[in-house]
């Protein structure tokens, strides 16, 4: 009787080849669809005034993508912006990515944005490094208009007046600090503003300095001298901002939060302190 002899194959059957076609082309399209998607982000800010779906989102002045949503956050505290980023601005979602709000700002000291009374306000993106990131909290001010880190201090005044985040702490009309956010003190009787003083010049803070709004115009009238006008210096009364001096027996150096009262004039002695501190 003749033998059948068969011959056993490495390869598998072709038919198993369909499913692995099929199983690497929908990887493949899954790839290309993500690519091609936009990228989401939620942003979260303090108040979303101005803001609706629709809104650009703009980088270097290009739109890159644009709101999709805006909701309240789970303790209703704060505003949360949901937004989509074209999918050639997907990097721009990044660690340390930042978001900010841009809105006209009209003053005595120049007008900027002025495209946003027409367009209306957008959100500004300046890209960060490291890796991929979806959620972000938006500043409350430009990149160039936040605290650099440095030595926190808080002032406790009767009101704001114009003192926003962003303007400067002046030492002898140099500035050594920038403001940064504000709210109310807990019984809502003074409010407390942030000012970060620059680590090289954290030495010029001392326990007894004394600090004051050098915002406007101090003027006085006498019936034979007229009138007596001064300010601190042109940006503090074109653009706002804090002021302060050391007594020339200066006290222990002021520590990290340390309180100070925020005064709505200065004393004329003030003026005159010039302390040798040695700050460099």
């Amino acid at each position: 009787m003749d033998q059948v002899q068969t011959r056993n194959t490495r390869w598998p059957s072709p038919i198993w080849l369909v499913p692995l076609i099929s199983i690497v082309l929908a990887g493949w399209l899954l790839y290309q669809e993500f690519l091609s998607s936009d990228q989401t982000v939620v942003i979260t800010f303090e108040q979303g005034s101005g803001l609706k779906p629709g809104v650009p989102v703009k980088y270097r002045g290009v739109p890159v993508g644009q709101i999709d949503e805006i909701r309240l956050s789970d303790d209703l505290d704060r505003v949360e912006v949901h937004a989509s980023l074209n999918r050639d601005a997907r990097a721009l979602a990044r660690e340390n990515s930042r978001f900010w709000i841009v809105e006209p700002e009209i003053g005595v000291a120049g007008a900027r944005n002025l495209d946003t009374l027409v367009e209306g306000k957008y959100i500004a993106v300046k890209p960060g490094e490291g890796e991929p990131e979806t959620r972000f909290q938006g500043l409350s001010a430009p990149p160039d208009q936040q605290p650099e880190s440095g030595l926190k201090l808080t002032l406790v005044a009767d009101t704001l007046g114009s003192l926003k985040p962003g303007r400067q702490v002046f030492y002898r009309d140099l500035a050594v600090g920038t403001i940064g956010d504000s709210q109310l003190s807990r019984d809502a009787r003074h409010v407390e503003i942030e000012v970060v003083i620059q680590p090289r010049y954290a030495k010029l803070v001392r326990t007894n300095s004394k600090f004051w709004n050098s915002s406007g115009l101090d003027v006085d009238f006498g019936l034979f001298t007229g009138a007596d006008i001064r300010a601190s210096s042109v940006e503090n009364l074109l653009r706002g901002g804090v002021s302060f001096a050391t007594p020339d027996q200066a006290g222990p150096l002021a520590g990290a939060g340390q309180r100070f009262e925020l005064n709505a004039e200065a004393e004329d002695e003030w003026t005159e302190w010039a302390p040798i501190l040695g700050w460099q």
